[in-house]
């Protein structure tokens, strides 16, 4: 894992693909559940891990 940031990546939505927000390569998270707003509209959990996105549907 970086302790700086060396790139921005987007969030995509797992179920239609659509591009939601940005994030860094140093980002940890899970719990934190999103809202599509571009495409199918529907609501899923962000769990990003060692600075990738987990796509879970």
């Amino acid at each position: 894992m970086n302790l700086i940031s060396l790139e921005r990546k987007w969030i995509y939505c797992p179920y239609c693909g659509a591009k939601h927000s940005i994030y860094d390569d140093t980002a940890e998270c899970h719990g934190v559940f999103l809202k599509c707003v571009r495409g199918c509209k529907r609501e899923f959990e962000l769990v990003i891990k060692d600075g990738e996105q987990v796509v879970k549907k």
